[in-house]
């Protein structure tokens, strides 16, 4: 079983499946966990640090953000404006789309949370991680 370890560090760099963090005034090299495969992180963002059974690994810090989104946008994994802010897409984010590609009918758009990795103080670009149809009953 895992727990959360000291808290959030920063990432300084990755390679690979690993990042060097900056931590409590050092820095660590982690490997990553729960990340989808192939997923890069940008300096500056941020990771929670967790005790494996292996030892210390780097975890996602993300949020959560609720908006409409037009799921051909999503399909491009490029750039979009989800809650006033512009988030960008890797081709690695995960996207659900619940309903199959026909089943949808006209609708173009619909409610999807998109989770967004923690970044830096002042970074222009936050990067998604995941986009999933919303439960209408739950707000993130």
């Amino acid at each position: 079983m895992s727990k959360e370890k000291n808290g959030a560090a920063r990432v300084i760099a990755q390679e690979g499946n690993r990042v060097q963090v900056e931590h409590k005034g050092g820095s660590l090299t982690v490997p990553m966990q729960g990340f989808p495969p192939g997923f890069t992180l940008r300096p500056g963002s941020r990771v929670i640090l967790y005790e494996e059974a292996s030892g210390l690994s780097a975890r996602p810090l993300t949020r959560a953000i609720r908006s409409r989104v037009q799921r051909a946008d999503l399909q491009k994994r490029g750039t979009l404006e989800v809650g006033g802010r512009r988030v960008e897409m890797q081709a690695s984010t995960v996207i659900e789309d619940a309903v199959p590609e026909g089943a949808r009918g006209e609708r173009a758009a619909d409610d999807y949370e998109v989770w967004i990795v923690e970044g830096g103080e002042g970074e222009a670009t936050s990067q998604v991680i995941a986009a999933r149809p919303a439960n209408p009953s739950r707000r993130p």
